[in-house]
């Protein structure tokens, strides 16, 4: 389903969620392997329940995220816009990755959420909790480094109950390479858009452009017809919310879903993306992309190379003066 056929489906009564967490229940169980990291942060996520369960996770991780907002998004601010100028603000022309750039500011607002820093060590190739697809080489690799996080987040908060902790490892491992592949996808788009005006000309759109999350998937509860196909009980739906992309800002707002798993961090997400846009703002220099393409990945779309070239639009000016 695209468009408002995909947001009707999420937002109806008549689906329920994806069985990914007894999927790997099963698997974990089938293949006699330790996944027991993995099924914690899926069993304290939101994501894969429906009914009163998912109201009570979904309190938990509401009041989670609205401890200390403002102190927290105040810190992200200042630390998003350091780190965008010192990318950004060599003053002449010069090559910048600016994958790592979206990695880089993507990593800080997540550890002030969540308390956890990024781990140590090279995370483009890690294997994601969302896909179903992950041979037991990459599942293995995936529970070595949420037990990592695990241990993090024990040092760093040891008076804190174990609950507590899969809730900080799972808001960091559900938002993060999301949130890499909506603002590299995004920014793409706004440096294209600008074709080679200044960054302080015109502000990163307020909301995403693109989205890094193209599909969610719902399972239908009964026998229906949906935009008129005929859908069998049982049935996967798959919504896609890529096809909302080029839509005006209010219907772009489906990007975090709708119904009652709309995404909790939408309103963290959108003022992550007023701190970048800030930032990015202030910079008089223009951007042309050099290299940009996307990662092979079966559940988001994220980049895998975004570099651009930079020219001080002042430093030009003056040199013709």
């Amino acid at each position: 389903m695209v468009g408002n056929d995909a947001v009707r489906v999420l937002a109806e009564s008549g689906f329920r969620v994806t069985s990914h967490v007894a999927f790997t229940e099963a698997l974990a169980f089938r293949l006699k392997i330790d996944l027991s990291a993995t099924l914690t942060v899926m069993r304290n996520l939101p994501l894969w329940v429906d009914g009163p369960q998912h109201a009570e996770l979904r309190r938990k991780v509401a009041t989670f995220l609205a401890e200390d907002r403002l102190v927290k998004l105040a810190r992200a601010k200042a630390r998003i816009r350091a780190a965008i100028a010192k990318a950004l603000g060599s003053g002449g022309p010069a090559r910048v990755d600016l994958l790592a750039l979206v990695r880089e500011v993507v990593d800080v607002f997540m550890e002030e959420i969540t308390g956890i820093p990024r781990p140590d060590g090279d995370l483009s190739s890690l294997p994601s909790i969302f896909s179903s697809n992950l041979g037991v080489a990459a599942r293995r690799r995936l529970e070595a480094s949420l037990k990592r996080q695990f241990e993090m987040a024990q040092n760093l908060f040891p008076a804190e109950p174990p609950e507590r902790h899969a809730l900080r490892v799972g808001q960091w491992t559900m938002g993060r390479d999301p949130l890499i592949g909506s603002l590299g996808l995004s920014l793409h788009d706004h440096i294209t858009s600008l074709d080679g005006a200044s960054l302080c000309e015109r502000r990163l759109p307020s909301v995403p452009t693109q989205t890094g999350v193209p599909a969610i998937g719902r399972i239908a509860n009964f026998a229906q017809t949906v935009a008129g196909c005929p859908v069998a009980e049982g049935a996967l739906i798959e919504c896609r919310l890529d096809s909302l992309t080029g839509r005006p800002a209010a219907e772009r707002q489906h990007f975090f879903g709708a119904g009652p798993h709309l995404c909790l961090g939408r309103p963290f997400t959108l003022a992550f993306w007023d701190c970048v846009a800030d930032a990015l703002a202030d910079q008089d220099i223009s951007l042309t992309v050099c290299d940009f393409a996307l990662a092979q990945n079966d559940v988001f779309d994220i980049p895998s190379v975004f570099t651009a070239r930079t020219t001080s639009l002042s430093q030009l000016g003056s040199e013709a003066l």
